[in-house]
């Protein structure tokens, strides 16, 4: 299965904030200081003009080694896909979206694209109001779930894996985990996870 972690900031909602009361929380400097962040819009389905699909544009922000240029994603590290380093995108990826609870001490998955399609550069989207999209991945909103906050909070089902906190495999400093160690543990984990969400039948929190 080809398999993708992307690190966001946390919101209860990701519809955008319009109202001030779902501010993102624990993604970094810039959204601790603005109370922004562009994955906000994340789980917000949308419609691209002459198509009645319904679409999730997903973001996460890719590290820049020098504060000017922004890096591309390795789409070629993503398993299954070592032979797409002369590619701009990749196809049916199963994109896990985690964030840190914002009120317990661990790292969660928050919801997932089924069958997503996963880009290389950041693409983006005018809309009529002059909003600018940026994206790294979509998917039909029918194939993506954001689970409810009370699901989030159940840390031995939901709980992603960052090294050095009693784990040898998961989230680095980078805000994406390729899932590609060499580890029977890992094997179990993504065994665990990838059951646990093809047989999720609970709430979907995406508004449509």
């Amino acid at each position: 299965m080809r398999i993708l972690f992307c690190n966001i900031a946390w919101m209860r909602e990701y519809t955008g904030n319009e109202d001030g009361n779902d501010p993102p929380m624990n993604g970094g400097s810039y959204v601790n200081e603005h109370s922004d962040a562009h994955e906000k819009y994340n789980f917000s389905p949308v419609k691209f003009k002459d198509d009645e699909e319904l679409y999730c544009l997903g973001f996460y922000e890719t590290k820049s080694h020098n504060g000017e240029k922004v890096n591309q994603m390795r789409i070629e590290n993503i398993v299954g896909c070592g032979a797409c380093k002369k590619e701009k995108s990749v196809d049916d990826v199963l994109v896990i979206y985690c964030a840190k609870h914002p009120f317990h001490n661990f790292t969660t998955i928050v919801g997932w694209y089924n069958h997503a399609t996963v880009y290389r550069d950041y693409q983006e989207q005018e809309f009529d109001d002059g909003y600018i999209q940026y994206y790294n991945m979509i998917a039909k909103a029918k194939d993506c779930v954001l689970l409810p906050v009370s699901e989030r909070s159940r840390i031995l089902l939901w709980q992603a894996p960052r090294k050095g906190k009693g784990w040898k495999f998961g989230f680095g400093r980078a805000n994406v985990w390729y899932a590609s160690e060499d580890d029977e543990r890992l094997d179990a984990y993504l065994k665990k996870i990838t059951k646990q969400i093809e047989d999720y039948s609970g709430e979907n929190w995406i508004q449509y």
